[in-house]
């Protein structure tokens, strides 16, 4: 086979790839072992471009909160410098400012050639809509236990373990009211714990 025809075979590959991703509503980043992002799919290239709650910085896969881009930043490197390719993905979300349904991205290492002498791992980033799911999902929950928006947020929050601190700065609220919010689910949901009223929605979220 000659060196044009495998290039074409590549072309053809990574454009299959594309177009599945696509269909599952996701998007392709990778991003090399100096963190930089050296490949972007279509469906990645358009989330990008549109900036909201991602966006490329430097050449660097940035989050637009502060809390997010804290857990991508350190998830990314946690893949570069792993002393072996991680069999299981570090998966995380990221809030758009001006969209009510976050991105769910899964960050892993990425296999190394034998002849690959350098540093660290190149970053294979999947990253998918969840709007497909979200608006059932939370509109079950307000449904079933009489819920107002913001607490439903709260609770949607809280399922990607989320610290009451870091709740407060996605709302744009204080750690005070952020307590009350979880109050209010406790008595609504019939719960008395934290991870019980996780169990709870998550399990609204697989049944749908």
């Amino acid at each position: 086979m000659s060196v044009s025809q495998s290039n074409q075979d590549d072309s053809w590959r990574i454009k299959m790839l594309e177009q599945g991703l696509a269909h599952l509503g996701q998007a392709l980043i990778i991003v090399s072992s100096r963190a930089e992002v050296l490949f972007a799919s279509s469906a990645a290239e358009v989330l990008l471009k549109n900036q909201h709650g991602l966006r490329v910085v430097n050449q660097q896969l940035t989050a637009d909160l502060a809390p997010d881009n804290t857990r991508l930043q350190k998830a990314i490197h946690t893949a570069i410098d792993a002393n072996h390719t991680q069999e299981n993905s570090i998966s995380i979300y990221v809030h758009r400012s001006e969209h009510p349904k976050p991105y769910y991205l899964s960050i892993s290492s990425m296999q190394k050639q034998e002849d690959e002498r350098r540093d660290g791992h190149s970053v294979l980033i999947l990253v998918k809509d969840l709007s497909l799911n979200y608006e059932y999902w939370t509109d079950r929950l307000s449904a079933e236990f009489n819920l107002s928006r913001r607490e439903v947020e709260c609770v949607v929050l809280l399922t990607e373990r989320r610290s009451t601190k870091e709740v407060s700065e996605v709302m744009g609220i204080s750690t005070e009211t952020v307590r009350q919010y979880i109050k209010n689910v406790f008595k609504k949901m019939d719960v008395q714990k934290q991870h019980e009223l996780v169990s709870m929605a998550l399990e609204y979220r697989r049944n749908r």
